[in-house]
């Protein structure tokens, strides 16, 4: 009698750890795992038109015109540490995936009069190594018409990802986003943006 119950409380016990585990492995890995707190009811959007930006080191841009492309764009600031500790994810993105068919765009929308000057917005995109389209959206239109649109944002340093159609596939809603051991919210918003970007442009329907 006594082997009986051991053996049925061995197996009460395997089962329980069986499904313990697979709890456990239904749940997210909190160091990759990232999603948006802001901007979900966006997603599968059509992402709005470029109009009224000054395009600084590039013809204009339309979102029409970039059918075909996965666009990553990026509205940042002068200024903003934040915007800082992020430009090199941009420039690694750019480099890593231009040639594949990704194109980023930094947006720079200003929060004072000296960084209404192109002349400054550019030079400090040169001093983070930005080689990819730069346009000035001075009094803050498409900013407005693709994330503030009368909402309460915590951020206006947001990112938009775009699918060869042109609709709105991700968002990063602000904040950074960055390689980094000791941010694992960073960290997890970078991986999660590459990983989509290499989704994206394997999209083909």
């Amino acid at each position: 009698m006594e082997r009986y119950n051991l053996i049925f409380i061995f197996t009460f016990i395997l089962v329980l750890s069986h499904q313990t585990q697979a709890i456990y492995s239904q749940e997210p890995d909190r160091s990759t795992y990232w999603k948006p707190k802001e901007g979900s009811e966006l997603i599968g959007t059509k992402a709005p038109p470029l109009k009224g930006l000054k395009w600084l080191n590039t013809k204009p841009l339309t979102i029409e015109g970039l059918s075909g492309k996965v666009v990553l764009i990026r509205f940042w600031l002068v200024g903003c540490p934040l915007c800082t500790r992020t430009a090199p994810s941009l420039v690694e993105l750019n480099e890593k995936y231009s040639q594949k068919g990704l194109v980023v765009i930094g947006i720079h929308h200003p929060k004072s009069q000296k960084t209404m000057n192109p002349d400054v917005v550019l030079k400090q995109a040169k001093e983070f190594g930005f080689n990819f389209p730069i346009a000035q959206d001075s009094d803050w239109k498409v900013i407005k018409s693709y994330w503030l649109n009368g909402e309460n944002r915590s951020y206006t340093s947001v990112s938009f990802l775009l699918d060869k159609w042109g609709r709105i596939r991700l968002i990063h809603d602000g904040g950074e986003f960055y390689r980094s051991d000791e941010n694992p919210e960073a960290n997890a918003a970078f991986l999660a943006i590459d990983r989509k970007i290499q989704e994206l442009l394997d999209e083909n329907h």
